[in-house]
């Protein structure tokens, strides 16, 4: 499996739970205005993380944090290169960092490297599968969706937030899979936001129930959706919908579109595969989209397409197709 295309039509979230879900082994590659960063995963666990930005580097992160000297880091790092191992692994067998306290700061590193793609409103993404060498390395386990909750719990950009709550009219609810197989352990005030989703209260209602002033909430509720406990039904009027689909498919090329369809599912031939891409083409204008909407919504005339088509809301694995998905869902459904 590959995926590339633009991080302002995919958000990193979005990708990460996708290929968590998917339990998925490769590397994903990303970059922005000279910042390249990777992101290796194994069964969908992130499992290493580079960036080229030197003041995050593990090494730096434990100097400035006091743990080694610059001494000790020149030493680790020629036995690790001698060795072709792992600065991290060289630190714990010289005895200067204790195995829990690497994958503290690891997790520390993944962490802050995710934030800062987080925060990117553009840039360009490539994931491909792979078989990993973990040779010198130690084994360790950072879970993707603790990495994404920590990272999103430290955004505060209302644009980046609104990329995954799109309207105060949208109904959050309890999402069917996390992706993990471990318990996200939320704070209390995430708890408290979490236990007013019921699948029927709107973004605004969740908001004004929690006690919380509208920006901590909504902060609140990014950091739910963006590590996969939490969903978004979008309830919303078929002319905003429309809007919605022209402005996010007009930034899609049909290279993107079509490895979209790919990794929802869709074969080539199929009939839902087929009414996707003759509506990406016409998505023009609200008109245009409404209308090959409504023309299109007639081929899906069995239960299967009907129900693939619901498996395809639920689980919103390509942010820039769910208003067509939701627009096909309500216009089928009033069939």
């Amino acid at each position: 499996m590959s995926l590339n295309g633009n991080l302002k039509t995919f958000d990193l979230s979005s990708l990460l739970r996708m290929l968590t879900f998917a339990k998925r082994t490769g590397k994903l590659l990303l970059r922005f205005e000279g910042n390249t960063i990777q992101i290796f995963l194994h069964k969908g666990d992130v499992v290493y993380a580079t960036e080229t930005r030197k003041n995050n580097r593990l090494g730096d992160l434990l100097k400035e944090s006091g743990h080694i000297s610059q001494k000790n880091l020149e030493e680790c790092l020629a036995i690790s290169l001698k060795n072709k191992e792992r600065l991290g692994k060289t630190l714990v067998q010289q005895g200067y960092l204790s195995l829990e306290k690497l994958n503290q700061f690891l997790l520390q590193q993944a962490e802050n490297i995710v934030c800062t793609v987080l925060l990117w409103d553009t840039g360009i993404f490539e994931y491909s599968d792979a078989k990993l060498n973990l040779t010198g390395a130690i084994e360790y386990k950072l879970d993707t969706m603790h990495i994404l909750l920590g990272a999103s719990r430290r955004i505060d950009k209302i644009g980046i937030i609104k990329k995954l709550i799109p309207s105060e009219a949208a109904i959050p609810k309890i999402s069917a899979n996390t992706g993990s197989g471990e318990e996200i352990r939320l704070n209390a005030s995430e708890r408290k936001i979490l236990a007013l989703v019921n699948g029927n209260t709107t973004v605004r209602q969740v908001i004004d129930k929690s006690g919380f002033d509208d920006l901590a909430a909504y902060k609140l509720l990014y950091s739910l959706i963006s590590s996969g406990k939490v969903e978004i039904s979008l309830a919303m009027a078929h002319s905003q919908l429309a809007v919605a689909a022209v402005k996010k498919l007009g930034e899609v090329d049909p290279r993107q579109f079509r490895e979209a369809l790919d990794h929802l599912g869709l074969k080539r031939t199929s009939s839902l595969r087929v009414v996707l891409t003759f509506i990406f083409r016409e998505a023009i204008s609200e008109e245009h989209i409404l209308a090959a909407v409504n023309k299109e919504v007639q081929k899906i005339n069995n239960p299967e397409e009907t129900n693939s088509l619901r498996i395809l809301r639920e689980e919103n694995r390509v942010p820039f197709t769910r208003e067509v998905i939701e627009l096909l869902w309500q216009k089928e459904n009033m069939q």
